[in-house]
């Protein structure tokens, strides 16, 4: 018999978060991303478009650190998107988006981007 353990993530650690105002900027940062032969994996929850970058557990501190639940986002790029799109197009290049928004955590983490946005606001004025 096989013994199955649920661990959820408990803690998303983000060490850059940049929203973009609207969808032109966020892809024209999509594109340059592409051009230099970067994958591109975009989310979409809670009305919010994102992307993010993980850090490799290639070292023993992260491993263990992912082993308690925290794991690592070097950077998060996001806009809004009030209207789930299968697709997104970039110039010529069509890039699919996956609705998210049945993972509690990636859908936890659309809605502390979506909560920033009026810091974002505030900030900037």
């Amino acid at each position: 018999m096989v013994k199955v353990i649920y661990k959820p993530i408990k803690e998303v650690v983000i060490f850059e978060c940049v929203y973009y105002p609207n969808l032109e900027l966020f892809t024209r940062n999509l594109r340059v991303l592409m051009r230099l032969g970067q994958p591109v994996l975009l989310a979409w929850a809670e009305g919010i478009l994102f992307t993010h970058t993980s850090l490799s557990p290639a070292t023993d501190k992260v491993v263990s650190e992912l082993m308690e639940g925290r794991v690592f986002w070097p950077s998060v790029a996001y806009t809004v998107l009030p209207k789930y799109q299968p697709v997104i197009k970039v110039n010529a290049l069509e890039i699919h988006v996956v609705d998210v928004s049945l993972n509690p955590v990636l859908r936890e983490v659309a809605i502390w981007l979506k909560n920033r946005i009026n810091q974002f606001r505030i900030n900037s004025q």
